[in-house]
């Protein structure tokens, strides 16, 4: 499945630089790595994920617009719009790093296009107020699996759901944050099995695993800005209160 989803992503953005005349322009996609400072300004809590240094926030920019994702890998260069089309994704070639720098060039073309907004990340405290507005999309007693251990998601979840969450970094894993216990990427299926709605991070689909979750036949929402663009083309539901 996962390769046809990456298949999908690349047909619909050769489609918009035919459309829009950008294949021939010398325009340039620049991907760096953000700092902690610059991704998420400075929140007031210190647990999150970039912050610790375990992820990075990857930007894009194309022309008047910026487009992220986030990674575990990632590639400081510059790209011609059309050369994110012969990206490997998926296979043994593919790697994280390059699904990052094409998940962020989409979302940043995409941007310009005025196709989506929400491509770059909240700061400061907006992770806190973002996260207070889960019990508008999930109801109260729930059985929610948390893909990715975002902590203000899984506090707030954890206040009146019933949650089990994944995650793959490993320094996570068995510890307990807000009374759940972080499990490991092997006991995906089983909390699959278990739950009734599925809540995990956009940045599935820069690490492979988003198939898990569409397949998963169990209501799935995305969060995040790095799934905003793919969201658009795979008609996803997503949730982010506050990206910009």
């Amino acid at each position: 499945m996962s390769d046809s989803i990456y298949d999908t992503l690349k047909k619909a953005l050769e489609e918009k630089i035919i459309s829009h005349d950008l294949a021939d322009q010398p325009i340039d996609i620049t991907c760096k790595a953000l700092s902690a400072l610059e991704a998420i300004g400075t929140p007031e809590h210190d647990d999150y994920p970039i912050i610790k240094g375990r992820e990075v926030m990857v930007e894009a920019d194309f022309l008047t617009a910026k487009g992220q994702s986030f990674t575990d890998e990632f590639e400081n260069r510059a790209y011609r719009v059309k050369d994110l089309l012969s990206m490997e994704l998926s296979g043994d070639l593919s790697t994280n790093r390059k699904r990052a720098s094409f998940i962020a060039g989409l979302n940043a073309v995409y941007r310009h296009l005025g196709l989506v907004d929400k491509t770059i990340h909240c700061k400061d405290k907006e992770p806190v107020l973002c996260a207070e507005q889960l019990s508008d999309i999930i109801p109260k007693d729930s059985k929610v699996l948390l893909v990715g251990h975002q902590p203000r998601f899984l506090e707030k979840l954890a206040s009146y759901c019933q949650v089990r969450a994944v995650d793959l970094d490993e320094d996570n894993i068995g510890k307990k944050f807000f009374t759940v216990t972080i499990e490991s990427a092997a006991n995906t299926q089983d909390a699959i099995n278990w739950c009734d709605r599925i809540f995990a991070t956009g940045s599935t689909i820069v690490n492979n695993t988003i198939s898990n979750f569409i397949d998963a036949g169990k209501p799935a929402v995305f969060y995040g800005v790095t799934i905003t663009a793919p969201a658009k083309i795979l008609n996803l539901i997503t949730f982010c209160e506050y990206g910009h």
